[in-house]
């Protein structure tokens, strides 16, 4: 399981990566293409914040504004700009951040990661009650 929050070291689990269908420990046997293991490298664009991200950071209530995760992962504020009119899509966001599906993450630092879980909450307010109402 991924938390958002960074990890020390002595809290960190050594995970297995299946390489030609054997299971090694990090460091140990055939390594994984860096393609593989790692997103893609940020373009200029991830770089920075795009004008659509900056228009989502002014249309949020001043307190819940993310300006660390902002400053820090321009890449993810840019993300979550473009799919935030759209619940779904800004849940699967969501999801991808919470559940570490490539192995290793470390997580966020913790001002980011309390922005990101304010956002959510602020996300969920949007969503529609699952009562009906």
């Amino acid at each position: 399981m991924f938390s958002i929050f960074r990890s020390s070291k002595a809290d960190r689990v050594t995970t297995l990566t299946l390489v030609g269908g054997t299971p090694t420990a990090p460091g140990q046997g055939a390594s994984v293409p860096r393609s593989e293991q790692r997103r893609t490298l940020p373009s200029e664009q991830d770089r920075a914040l795009s004008a659509e991200a900056r228009q989502w950071l002014r249309s949020l209530p001043t307190r819940e504004r993310p300006l660390a995760l902002c400053s820090m992962y321009p890449r993810l504020a840019n993300r979550l700009a473009a799919v935030w009119p759209d619940a779904a899509q800004t849940e699967a966001v969501f999801d991808e951040l919470m559940i570490d599906r490539r192995g290793g993450r470390l997580g966020f630092a913790p001002l980011v990661a309390s922005e990101l879980m304010r956002l959510h909450r602020l996300h969920e307010v949007r969503l529609p009650s699952s009562d009906g109402n």
